[in-house]
């Protein structure tokens, strides 16, 4: 279950990084996660049950739960 400030990972899709960050919203099926290092909000949404798809900056995000 998610919750704020949980620390979760995200996995950029097209350069298979890990990113570290904080849940800082959390709105139905949406989740607005805040990146550590740079403080960059992704806003994602889930795709279906522990999974949630964002993008920014035009790379694609992934958050599994």
């Amino acid at each position: 279950m998610l919750t704020l400030d949980a620390k979760v990972t995200l996995t950029c899709v097209e350069t298979n990084h890990n990113a570290p960050g904080t849940i800082v919203r959390i709105q139905g099926n949406r989740v607005d996660v805040a990146l550590d290092q740079s403080g960059l909000l992704v806003t994602l949404h889930m795709k279906k049950a522990g999974l949630y798809v964002g993008r920014q900056s035009g790379l694609e995000f992934v958050m599994k739960t």
